[in-house]
């Protein structure tokens, strides 16, 4: 379908992508399968940025425990009514539960990689600025001292989408890519 640089991006990539976005999606909480997994880009672009994020030198740096993995693997087979639809939807795709736990592997490689690469600061007057603009329609006038942790996860969450998205932007724009079909 694509090469990226030199590695090739596969029809069954891209198939088994969709799927898990597709469970991903109907799950109770998207969120708790990290970033990359639920972002609302098309499956062959986010193998491309997969693909372009496992080339980083970061990435061969990064040591996870396999627990999120395992958890991330728990709550995809939750989102089927049963173990056997669980395991009907493996043997429809291919693919063993060895190799879907080190896809979630990957996935949890991958967002770490993000978290690592992009890096944000915020200080104490942007916070107080977004406090102000935002002082009675969220926080119903109460105190700052008293909304200070809430504002800065707000601020640091705004923050950090600007800068994820340029540093995802420049990353996409670098790569040499080829569609051999869409």
């Amino acid at each position: 379908m694509a090469v990226v640089d030199d590695a090739p991006i596969t029809a069954s990539a891209v198939a088994l992508e969709t799927a898990i976005r597709e469970r991903v999606a109907g799950s109770t909480d998207p969120s708790e399968f990290g970033r990359l997994l639920t972002e609302a880009v098309d499956p062959l672009e986010a193998l491309v940025f997969k693909t372009l994020l496992l080339a980083r030198p970061e990435t061969r740096n990064v040591e996870l425990s396999g627990f999120q993995a395992e958890q991330r693997l728990r709550r995809f087979e939750e989102t089927f009514e049963s173990r056997q639809e669980a395991i009907r939807w493996r043997v429809d795709h291919g693919i063993e539960k060895s190799a879907l736990l080190d896809w979630f592997e990957e996935s949890v490689l991958l967002d770490a990689v993000v978290d690592l690469s992009v890096q944000v600061a915020i200080t104490e007057e942007d916070q107080r600025q977004y406090y102000d603009r935002h002082k009675d329609a969220v926080y119903g006038g109460r105190p700052f001292e008293e909304v200070r942790n809430d504002v800065a996860e707000r601020v640091y969450n705004l923050r950090f989408e600007d800068e994820y998205n340029s540093w995802r932007k420049a990353l996409r724009s670098s790569v040499q890519l080829r569609y051999i079909a869409r």
